[in-house]
């Protein structure tokens, strides 16, 4: 190929010839101010002085007008330049004039340039050149069959086409040469169509088949594919008589599955316990507790129990406490099992986590005893026989999966480390996934940017464990950090931090040490060999498995070449871990240790596990189909924007501490103004750290130019008195029961919710007359309502209900809890008469 030359660096390094720049028109037309790339009075011979007028010419190229003539000539000097200052008798038209220079020290390139007279008019058109237009080329001499994708088709197009050029090659064997490379050509028409395919398929929800590729669109309506969850389960340790020891979080425990596979748990509530060395005491002295029985006429836990004495003194056996989460108080699971021999009574099992664990004694049966008391959210569910109950202190978390460890480096190879740095990291390796440090996969930005990827090796064949209560906002257990080498060992430096996304509502900053996770696997596809070398290319291979992506530089920080990695991370996620209970029967410390690892734990006073409950929370990753099917609606069904009145009500509600809110618009003169009175769980006032929250809630939901604000919310406390006339079959009190259980609702083991349930009432809802006494009468008994009578209390005093209904108001409560300890909440009364 030719190379073109750069003209005016060329003209502007010679002294020989010049050209013209441009031509500044004056505002009076009858100016031309003539600019040239080199200085005249520069060249080996100056221009300047040595034109004259018959030298210049003006002329239209068309031949449309005739030639402007010059009537004066002179040099002057703009901005240390030489300009040729040209006068003309009269302004030109509107057509395009040409000026040309006849002298051979003006450069043929750049001499008789376009111009025009009015280019100083005002005009809103661009005044840049048309761009130039190629002719068209000469349509092919034969037709083409656009509509060939896979190989008989193409070796069909082919051969007609070979038809027509060269109609003297009549030979159709296969053995043909030319017939052997038209099969070529349309095997790799056929591949190229199928990737051209496959690629096109992938731009659109309906039809893509890579996870990627439905993650980047299901978050174009901010829809986060969920890629399910791992499952937890708890496990029973029974110790050896007389032993006692820990067992560190991250320590192996199976069950076995299917063809003697292994489901694969380990001990604690994630890699976070793993990392902060968290272990877990076991002792045989509270391997079984008993329950203390009070007396023989007490030996049922109630619904609802949440404390139970237990024979001994114990509390040096439970604590201290080991469950430490934040924000909480601190406390110790145990495990209440009844062991049934009656096979008609049905065993049960239940979680407690104690909160308070306190040494007393019996002195009417002179025992010594231990106070157990456990958070009213574990109360009782059903009822437990204390004769057949068992307590198990020595109750563990497992979550489900195994960890592996993977080093790597970031833009080299490990032949650049030093021999006792590579000599150390080959150890380090050996006890992981990969027996060697790889070199992670770099990706170029179009700025030249680079891109670090890591695949997780295996996450292809078993999903990445997340954990959370919402699989859409799960975390992933992985842990990854930079390590240095401390002369013995590589040695963890700084942990980077994982993000759902590095662009997005909250994005990692250019020196954030922030990473994120890409679905699909990156390593190598190929390899070549050449003279003492390989060259491997790794690339995109799969769309399964998990791959480690750093920052650009722009969003988030770019890894320093050299930087060496080490990546834990535990795989077993999904529904295969819900094991029944009692499967998890092996433990054991599965780790293979280096010489710069903790040695293995001692599990010898161990008699045996098991877990007493079912494995939960297990899910598998969200399916195409139901991200199909899911993003669009959660697109519509969760909004961010509040137009209507409602919107503004169900924007509270979102809030966890706002069981019920209501809002109403009013015009306050001078704009229309939401007005949201939410319905605070577990109080009746509003506190003002919550008033703060549902303002800054509101903030983001509300248009622009509507304020919101915030009333605090209004009961309408009302005493209601009801007559009844009972039938003559049903005894009075029977009626009045099942009267106010209809109207009150019932709690206990089968709780149902009446008719003033709180559920029932919400900001603006009216008393209906009908319905109330349609409540009434549906209840076995009542023959007729004689009348009812209410008041409000504070607004006014008693009087009949014969209207239609009672409107309270649009930000008003009906309330009526008919508790004693409460009468100014509302109260109930139900008079009857008659009856058997």
């Amino acid at each position: 190929m030719i190379t073109a030359p750069d003209r005016i660096q060329a003209l502007l390094a010679q002294s020989r010839v010049t050209g013209i720049d441009f031509v500044y028109i004056h505002t009076s037309q009858l100016i031309l101010d003539v600019y040239f790339l080199r200085s005249p009075s520069t060249l080996d011979v100056p221009v300047t002085g040595t034109l004259t007028p018959d030298q210049i010419r003006i002329y239209n190229p068309a031949g449309t007008v005739p030639d402007m003539p010059v009537s004066t000539l002179n040099w002057i000097t703009v901005d240390a330049q030489d300009v040729l200052r040209l006068t003309v008798p009269h302004p030109g038209d509107f057509t395009l004039y040409r000026l040309y220079i006849d002298d051979a020290r003006v450069d043929l390139f750049y001499n008789d340039i376009t111009f025009s007279f009015k280019a100083n008019c005002p005009s809103d058109l661009d005044c840049k050149p048309v761009e130039h237009e190629c002719p068209p080329e000469a349509p092919v001499d034969f037709p083409v069959n656009y509509l060939a994708r896979d190989f008989w088709s193409f070796r069909q197009s082919l051969l007609d086409f070979a038809s027509q050029r060269y109609p003297d090659w009549p030979d159709r064997l296969e053995a043909d040469a030319g017939v052997m490379l038209t099969e070529v050509m349309s095997a790799l028409g056929d591949e190229m169509a199928y990737y051209q395919d496959k690629v096109s398929r992938e731009a659109y929800l309906e039809t893509a088949t890579q996870r990627r590729s439905l993650r980047r669109h299901a978050l174009l309506v901010d829809y986060n594919i969920h890629d399910g969850l791992g499952a937890t389960a708890w496990l029973d340790v029974t110790v050896a008589e007389g032993e006692s020891g820990l067992i560190p979080a991250g320590t192996d425990v199976w069950a076995s599955g299917e063809n003697g596979t292994r489901i694969d748990f380990e001990v604690g509530r994630g890699l976070k316990e793993v990392f902060a060395g968290k272990k877990y005491a076991v002792d045989a002295d509270r391997n079984d507790l008993l329950p203390h029985l009070i007396d023989e006429d007490q030996v049922c836990l109630p619904v609802g129990a949440t404390a139970l004495y237990i024979q001994g003194h114990h509390a040096a056996h439970l604590t201290p406490f080991d469950d430490l989460p934040e924000n909480q108080a601190p406390g110790k699971w145990v495990l209440l099992q009844t062991n049934p021999t009656n096979p008609g009574q049905r065993a049960r099992a239940h979680l407690v986590r104690l909160i308070a664990v306190t040494d007393t004694k019996d002195l009417v049966l002179n025992e010594d005893i231990t106070h157990l008391v456990w958070e009213s959210a574990q109360a009782l569910p059903f009822e437990m026989d204390l004769t057949v109950l068992h307590i198990r202190g020595n109750i563990l978390p497992v979550t489900a999966g195994k960890t592996y460890t993977l080093y790597f480096i970031t833009g080299a190879e490990a032949t650049t480390l030093s021999s006792s740095e590579q000599d150390a990291l080959k150890e380090a390796a050996q006890q992981a996934v990969v027996p060697e440090a790889d070199r992670a996969i770099e990706r170029n930005g179009k700025d030249g940017d680079v891109t670090y990827l890591c695949w997780l090796p295996l996450s292809a064949d078993e999903p990445l464990v997340w954990l959370g209560d919402d699989p859409h906002d799960a975390r992933p257990e992985i842990r990854l950090t930079s390590v240095e080498f401390n002369s013995t060992c590589w040695v963890p430096d700084e942990e980077w931090t994982w993000r759902r996304s590095l662009l997005g509502e909250h994005s990692s900053q250019s020196q954030d040490r922030d990473y994120t996770l890409d679905d699909g696997t990156w390593k190598r596809v190929v390899g070549y060999q050449r003279i003492g070398e390989e060259v491997i290319h790794r690339d995109y291979a799969s769309g399964g498995g998990v791959t480690i992506r750093f920052g650009d530089g722009e969003f988030g920080l770019i890894p320093a070449r050299g930087t060496v990695f080490r990546v834990d991370y535990r795989l077993g996620g999904g529904r295969r871990g819900n094991v029944p209970a009692a499967s998890l029967k092996y433990i054991k410390d599965d780790r293979q240790p280096g010489d710069c690892d903790p040695p293995l734990a001692d599990l010898g006073f161990i008699k045996s596990v098991a877990n007493p409950l079912q494995g939960i929370n297990g899910m598998d990753p969200e399916k195409p189909d139901e991200v199909r099917q899911s993003a669009p609606e959660a697109f519509r069904a969760v909004t961010y924007r509040a137009v209507r009145s409602e919107d503004y009500a169900e924007a509270a509600e979102r809030l966890p501490w706002v069981q019920r809110a209501g809002a109403v618009f009013r015009w306050t003169g001078s704009w229309l103004s939401a007005f949201v009175t939410p319905d605070p769980l577990g109080t009746v006032g509003l506190e003002p750290a919550h008033r703060n929250n549902l303002q800054q809630q509101l903030d983001r939901f509300r248009q622009a130019g509507r304020e919101a604000l915030i009333q605090d919310p209004v009961y309408a406390d009302m005493d209601i008195e009801i007559e009844i006339c009972a039938a003559p079959h049903a005894y009075a009190g029977e009626v009045k029961a099942l009267v106010l259980e209809a109207l009150l609702g019932k709690g206990g083991i089968n709780p149902s919710p009446g008719y003033f349930s709180p559920d029932h009432f919400t900001f603006g809802t009216p008393l209906e007359r009908s319905s109330l006494e349609a409540c009434i009468q549906q209840v076995p008994g009542v023959q007729a309502i004689e009348y009812i009578r209410f008041r409000r209390r504070g607004w006014f005093g008693w009087k009949m209900f014969t209207g239609l209904s009672y409107d309270p108001g649009q930000q008003t409560i009906i309330r009526v809890e008919n508790d004693t300890l409460f009468p100014e909440r509302g109260s109930l009364k139900i008079y009857i008469h008659g009856g058997a």
